[in-house]
């Protein structure tokens, strides 16, 4: 007796993922997804990719990655009708203004002389405030408890 052995994969896989499998012998239960819930596969697609560049240790794996997130920016631009030249000319024109992220720089924290919650500083941190939390500063003092961590 053979016995049949099955694995849920729920995933967004390449266009010819199900026909490799099918020449391997499985049988593949597959689906094409409305636009909707294409977007958003592809969009965890797109994180699950980044995940896997986070732990590549070679260069040869790094490629790897990059290949497959590039690919699935490339769908993402066409679906949304973008096309990757406009892309590239808003990344360069970014770059221009704001410089890239060659150098590495990394910013600890960012503090504001004002109690104006209109300053432009504390309007975007306190509309983030789960990727800018405020931290407390002592009183009477210019050392935040970040500084502490630094000193």
């Amino acid at each position: 007796m053979i016995l049949r052995r099955r694995f849920k994969m729920d995933k967004l896989v390449r266009d010819k993922a199900p026909l490799m499998l099918e020449r391997k012998g499985a049988r593949v239960s597959k689906h094409v997804l409305p636009v909707e819930e294409h977007l958003y596969h592809l969009k965890l697609k797109l994180m699950e990719e980044a995940e896997e560049l986070s732990s590549a240790l070679t260069p040869e794996d790094v490629q790897e990655e990059l290949a497959d997130l590039l690919e699935i920016l490339a769908t993402l631009a066409r679906c949304y009708e973008i096309k990757m030249e406009t892309i590239e000319q808003l990344r360069l024109q970014k770059r221009e203004e704001r410089g890239g992220f060659d150098e590495g720089t990394f910013v600890e924290f960012v503090e504001v002389d004002t109690s104006d919650n209109f300053h432009p500083i504390v309007q975007y941190c306190l509309a983030n405030p789960k990727a800018y939390p405020e931290v407390p500063t002592f009183p009477h003092s210019s050392t935040t408890a970040v500084d502490e961590k630094y000193q």
